[in-house]
């Protein structure tokens, strides 16, 4: 049995020399489940023999390939990133050796680089006209938070994807709202151009972001193809397209099933006249089978987008979240080549005109290659210092009226201390809660109650995509509760730059996106269900992942020519262990008439600002800069 499966794993290619980082052999088994909580009696996978190929840059078999360029070594939460984490959780970073160097102190110190410690760091240094000392620290070898890319390039073509946050909405020039103005500043275009497939495949309607795709978002205007087998009721497996335009009648759905599930989409009856507090305290699940007397297909079609979108099953995420989410676009979403990553590098050639080389062009600005040697320059009145773990921050004398805060962080395997006048914290609830060691029992006791749910994020280079063509389609949805190895995948039409452009010629390269949250539906706990998501998540090898997809994808689209071992040309994980602020029934609107744990962390204390996306319930880019200004604003104030 054990050869078989081995001569299935080389079938699928998983012998192939790829650009991939396999496990080379059971070291780092050990690790995965050490990195989940789980217990050495808890079994991994076997991990396969195949060695990287050489000339390959530094990688470890956990985190697996990252790509190639700048982001090649921080894709996702990669293993240093994952242990340094929890090191702080566990309380074992006091064990590092200390740096014997002189204490540095900056007027403020922004712990976090993702969108809203980049804007809060871009906004200081406007307001205070670069009279003051910043310094922006951030554990990630890059800067951009979940806002950053993957990069591939497949027989001389470039292929860029997001690690995570991706699309965004263009502001009415003169409205005068925050995107607005910064689309302005940050000499962003407000008209934008995607290249579509080649003759004779141009009628293919192909999304332009990650998310359009996706049930209910605004699958009316992308082609999707369904995958329907023998656990749906279908006889024997076949695809399906676009299913909602001919009311399913090419599905293998009941009469009744049919019938709900349209009603659904087009959302008939809306929220039942219910209030915004009666929605937030009943799970989505119970809206939908017991006040809408809905079939349970149609909480089996919506699980995997409310999973991934809320962090939640409909078993546990709170009505008024999950019902959101079904909105039948109108016009599609726009997406930069690697998502939000086009926000992170503007923001930061703001911050530092040397931050990104080649000229002001905005083709410039999204693929110059990073000057990592001055982002960190005392000549720079901000500077990002990266690969920076902060592991403990409070004020000076435990005194919240000190004039001054002491941060201690990691870097190259010592601990480092600085102080400063003023901190923000961008970076995330669930470090905050362990790095904040002289907080108030009142937002202490807030982050307490906030609960993370785990992402996946994986792209697909391929050598082609003659599969999909065949199909009709850049989109594939199917359904997959047991190896959770997510529920959709698509191509994006490329946005159009100069000279970066990637053709569209189904015999060509291109990225194909799977996103997925991990959750398990039979778990009625919010909490142990987002904790059970995160071990299997952090217990699962990059090479038992990476058979996972090319068995997955052999078995849908094989008898259309899909060779995984000839066809997939490289697979980079993003693992993100808490992608969402998970929003369980009665989170928000509490029975008790108790203040929201979000506006109570959102107060701050003494000199420490906390300001990050998810105090809006949601992690996003809207969330991120109006936080991250809103905590510049009053620092510059205070300073």
């Amino acid at each position: 049995m054990k050869n078989n499966n081995k001569k299935i794993a080389n079938l699928l290619g998983m012998d192939k020399a790829i650009t991939r980082r396999d496990f080379v052999n059971g070291t780092l088994a050990s690790s995965a489940l050490l990195l989940s909580g789980l217990s050495s009696t808890t079994q991994a996978a076997a991990p396969t023999n195949q060695k990287p190929s050489s000339g390959s840059p530094s990688w470890d078999p956990w985190t697996g390939f990252g790509g190639t360029g700048d982001y090649a070594k921080s894709n996702g939460n990669t293993h240093d990133v994952v242990t340094s984490a929890h090191r702080i959780r566990d309380n074992t970073w006091s064990q590092l050796p200390q740096s014997p160097e002189a204490a540095e102190h900056y007027d403020l110190v922004i712990v976090g680089g993702g969108p809203a410690g980049m804007l809060a760091a871009y906004e200081f240094q406007k307001l205070t006209q670069g009279k003051k000392r910043c310094l922006m620290l951030d554990n990630h070898p890059i800067f951009g938070g979940a806002s950053k890319q993957n990069d591939f390039v497949v027989d001389g073509v470039q292929l860029i994807g997001p690690q995570a946050a991706n699309d965004f909405s263009v502001p009415a020039p003169g409205s005068g709202t925050q995107m607005d103005r910064l689309f302005t500043e940050l000499e962003l275009p407000r008209q934008y151009e995607f290249s579509q497939p080649v003759a004779p495949y141009q009628d293919i309607r192909l999304s332009t972001d990650n998310y359009t795709n996706m049930d209910g978002i605004g699958e009316n205007l992308v082609d999707v193809a369904y995958y329907f087998d023998n656990k749906q009721g279908a006889s024997r497996p076949y695809f399906s397209k676009n299913i909602w335009s001919d009311k399913l009648q090419n599905t293998p759905f009941s009469e009744q099933a049919k019938k709900d599930l349209l009603a659904w989409r087009q959302n008939k009856g809306g929220t039942e006249n219910l209030s915004d507090f009666e929605l937030d305290n009943m799970s989505y699940s119970h809206f939908l089978s017991q006040v809408k007397g809905y079939d349970d297909a149609v909480q089996d079609m919506c699980r995997p987008l409310v999973g991934l979108l809320t962090g939640l099953s409909p078993e546990n995420a709170s009505a008024k979240e999950a019902s959101r989410f079904v909105m039948n676009l109108k016009n599609a979403i726009p997406s930069f080549p690697g998502g939000n990553s086009a926000f992170a590098r503007a923001l930061a050639r703001k911050i530092n005109p040397k931050a990104i080389d080649g000229e002001d062009a905005f083709g410039d600005m999204l693929f110059g290659k990073v000057n990592f040697a001055a982002l960190d320059s005392p000549e720079q009145a901000t500077r990002m210092r990266l690969a920076a773990t902060v592991v403990k921050v409070e004020h000076k004398n435990q005194d919240h009226q000190s004039d001054k805060v002491e941060i201690t962080y990691e870097k190259g395997g010592k601990l480092h201390k600085l102080t400063a006048g003023q901190v923000i914290m961008a970076s995330g609830g669930w470090v905050n809660r362990h790095i904040l060691t002289d907080m108030p029992k009142v937002i202490s006791n807030a982050y307490q109650e906030f609960i993370h749910a785990p992402a996946l994020v994986i792209n697909v280079a391929l050598s082609n995509w003659q599969f999909l063509a065949k199909l009709g389609v850049g989109a594939v949805r199917w359904f997959d509760d047991e190896n959770q190895l997510g529920f959709c995948g698509n191509l994006r039409a490329p946005m159009q730059v100069d000279g970066h452009t990637p053709p569209m010629d189904p015999s060509k390269p291109a990225i194909f996106t799977l996103y997925m949250g991990l959750y398990d539906k039979n778990e009625t706990d919010a909490r142990r269900q987002t904790l059970g998501g995160r071990i299997r998540m952090f217990s699962t090898q990059y090479a038992d992942y990476e058979l996972l997809l090319r068995h997955q994808m052999t078995r849908m689209f094989g008898k259309y020519g899909f060779d995984a071992k000839r066809d997939i040309a490289g697979i980079v994980l993003n693992r993100w262990g808490h992608a969402r602020l998970a929003r369980p029934a009665g989170f928000m609107m509490r029975k008790d008439g108790s203040q929201n744990p979000l506006d109570i962390v959102k107060q701050g204390y003494g000199r420490i600002i906390i300001a990050h996306s998810e105090l809006n319930g949601a992690q996003n880019a809207h969330g991120a800069f109006e936080h991250g200004a809103r905590a510049a604003k009053l620092a510059a104030e205070r300073v």
